[in-house]
């Protein structure tokens, strides 16, 4: 069980969403919906990891220190919740540094897990994993190994396994998928998890579990928050972002009656052996990349204020 951190407002590169300049001048909700999340994995004994956007953890540090304390792992959702394929090295350098830093320091334990925003992994971002692994991340969460808006990547492997990189392992938890019209599509989060009936959802589980694979639920505060604001988005990605609201909080309920669910960093440490020989050796595939993107994809770093990193010199 997984949680993205993030606020209403941090939609990923689209006409009608709110610039980094006007998020802190807009209604925070964040706090309330993600409480009610904790309350509801409280009532059902379950323990999730939550992947915190920085730019949220630094305006509420006492949000990370409570997730902490209920016992659920704190992992990073970057800083600034950008796509990798606004990144290049450097840029990603410096935002999944900083997140660390700060959650690191907010929940004083090691942070082992990185999920980029929109599962934004693929073969051209695949330098991506040299960052994650020399800043010491233990495990990803990015890679969709079929079909994303954002990102998409055709790995062997539909369940988790080992990314070999320039610099080093680490280990891999991907969206889950069902094979449907002759691709992977994703079913356990965000709008597919909201639209899809929970039949469909439950049948899903079941046949990953009956084929050794466990799945990677994912949910956002906001989806169960109807009141919340509303963009003028695209009609497509209005759908998306906001069908199944209304029935979200009953889907999760039912969710956590039904199944078993454990944090991300806790089913990996029990099941390292399972992993061995299912490895994604993307050395060579990112030797053959260009060197970086285009540089006016890349958002340049603002100055850090004192406020987004506590405690850390």
């Amino acid at each position: 069980m997984t949680i993205d951190v993030e606020e209403w407002f941090h939609i990923l590169d689209v006409e009608g969403a709110h610039s980094r300049a006007e998020w802190p001048g807009l209604e925070m909700r964040v706090v309330a919906n993600t409480r009610r999340v904790l309350d509801l994995l409280d009532e059902a004994g379950t323990r999730a990891t939550c992947f915190v956007v920085g730019w949220v953890a630094a305006r509420h540090p006492d949000l990370v220190r409570d997730i902490c304390a209920r016992g659920h792992e704190i992992g990073s959702h970057s800083y600034w919740h950008e796509i990798l394929q606004r990144h290049d090295r450097a840029s990603l350098r410096a935002d999944l540094g900083r997140s660390k830093n700060l959650l690191e320091d907010l929940s004083g334990a090691p942070v082992r897990g990185f999920r980029a925003p929109g599962a934004s992994m693929t073969p051209e971002t695949a330098w991506a994993y040299d960052i994650i692994a020399e800043l010491g991340f233990a495990y990803d969460s990015s890679l969709c190994p079929g079909y994303s808006s954002h990102g998409g990547y055709a790995s062997p492997y539909l369940g988790p396994h080992k990314i070999r990189c320039a610099e080093g392992e680490l280990m891999e938890i991907p969206s889950s998928t069902v094979g449907l019209a002759g691709r992977r599509i994703p079913y356990a989060g965000g709008g597919y998890l909201r639209l899809l009936p929970y039949a469909a959802i439950k049948a899903a589980i079941a046949r990953e579990n009956r084929q050794g694979r466990p799945t990677n639920i994912y949910i956002h505060p906001r989806e169960i928050d109807p009141g919340q604001p509303r963009m003028t988005l695209p009609p497509f990605r209005r759908f998306k972002y906001y069908v199944g609201l209304g029935s979200m909080e009953r889907k999760l309920r039912a969710l956590l009656r039904d199944h078993h669910f454990v944090p991300a960093w806790e089913w990996l440490e029990s099941h390292a052996q399972a992993l061995e020989g299912r490895e994604l050796d993307v050395r060579e595939q990112v030797a053959a990349l260009p060197p970086s993107p285009d540089p006016e994809l890349i958002p340049p770093p603002p100055p850090m204020s004192p406020l987004e990193a506590p405690g850390r010199s």
